[in-house]
């Protein structure tokens, strides 16, 4: 069973849609011991940032959430016995978390951000995100919390229409590193210290500093996003990527784009304005505009070759763009945008489709689109879609 299949069955546990077979399944990882950091990480999260999974739950229920789980009947002693301990040490977790959160950022690992429940399971995603601060605590990000959100040494942090920004006032000290974290079905706009301008996609993150001292501007991304940097090339802008820890771009002043999601085939690089230099190892390749690199897994050197930037960068603009893509490139896109479930029946190796829509639009809209090519055929479940090859007797 992969990650996202175990964090489906979470939110479905927590929004009370989960079936009697999903719940069995749930179960049986818990007293296997199965995904625990995951398990751990995705329930106190949504306690921790103060999210409801039900409404008008409260963070004692959260709390049972757990407790529930746990308790579930084992048919295995050993089960039993792995399931008390991973309770205890639950509990302790939640407790040191929502106290200080130094525990949770001391991983430091990228924060398990819980997608909201929507009452319409294939509604487009919204502009919402979470910061973490460096003491690990968190400030959920939306229209509705607006306004100066903190102040770290030098560095005051305001959030609105316009997304997060932040302001360095005068030399910085201590430098410290924030996250900003969009969860499945989120996007979500921020300006560093420095200027530059950054568009988050679907489940994604970049760490940053509260403000750029030294030699070099760097910031760490995964998922996707959008640069925009600012110009100073006594202070080179560098990007890391979390996935590929061998591999980052330089900047000089520019824009462009940068996909690196896990589940993809590759890291790919899109040069819109400007100029960047791929680094993997000793491997060094320079984009020009309207080119795009790709790092493959197992691979050393990019693959430079003549980018479709309309297609690069319409998730920015808030659209989809296909231009003969894969079905399951396609879907990959979907799955993040609307925090759906995908499964796949049948050979469709073959089928690659074209077509533009709205991301305002719900999924339902898009995959009429999609089977009117007569290519494919979606079956619809709440927010589970079945992708088959088409049969005209369907």
């Amino acid at each position: 069973m992969s990650m996202t299949e175990v964090q489906l069955l979470l939110d479905k546990y927590k929004s009370g849609r989960i079936s009697q077979e999903e719940l069995l399944r749930l179960k049986e990882m818990v007293a296997g011991n199965d995904y625990e950091p995951e398990i751990k990480a995705d329930i106190l999260s949504a306690l921790y940032n103060g999210e409801t999974p039900r409404s008008g739950w409260t963070t004692e229920d959260g709390e049972a959430v757990l407790q529930q789980i746990l308790q579930t009947p084992s048919t295995e002693t050993s089960g039993k016995t792995r399931r008390i301990v991973w309770y205890a040490a639950a509990a302790t977790l939640l407790g040191a978390t929502l106290l200080t959160g130094a525990l949770y950022m001391n991983r430091q690992q990228q924060p398990v951000i819980v997608a909201a429940h929507k009452s319409n399971p294939l509604a487009p995603g919204t502009n919402t995100a979470v910061l973490v601060l460096a003491d690990g605590s968190t400030i959920p990000l939306d229209s509705a919390n607006t306004g100066a959100l903190a102040r770290q040494g030098n560095s005051s942090i305001t959030n609105s229409a316009r997304g997060l920004a932040y302001k360095a006032d005068g030399t910085a000290r201590d430098i410290v590193y924030n996250t900003v974290v969009t969860p499945r079905g989120g996007q979500y706009q921020l300006t560093l210290a420095d200027g530059t301008q950054v568009w988050l996609n679907a489940a994604s993150s970049i760490r940053f500093p509260t403000a750029f001292t030294g030699k070099e501007r760097l910031v760490e991304i995964s998922g996707e996003g959008y640069f925009q940097v600012a110009a100073n090339a006594q202070q080179p802008f560098k990007v890391k990527v979390k996935s590929n820890p061998g591999m980052e771009v330089n900047v000089l002043g520019t824009s462009f784009n940068i996909m690196a999601y896990t589940d993809e085939q590759a890291i790919t690089t899109t040069l819109e304005t400007g100029a960047v230099q791929l680094v993997h190892g000793s491997n060094k390749s320079v984009l020009q505009p309207g080119f795009g690199g790709s790092l493959s897994a197992g691979n050393d050197a990019f693959t430079i070759e003549k980018a479709d930037l309309e297609q690069a960068l319409a998730w920015k603009d808030g659209k989809f763009r296909f231009r003969n893509t894969s079905i399951q490139t396609i879907m990959r896109q979907m799955a993040r945008w609307y925090n759906i479930e995908v499964a796949y029946e049948g050979d469709l190796s073959d089928i690659r489709l074209t077509g533009l829509i709205s991301r305002r639009e719900n999924a339902a809209s898009l995959l009429k689109i999609l089977s009117a090519t007569k290519l494919v055929h979606f079956d619809i479940n709440d927010n589970r879609v079945v992708v088959t090859p088409y049969n005209p007797q369907q």
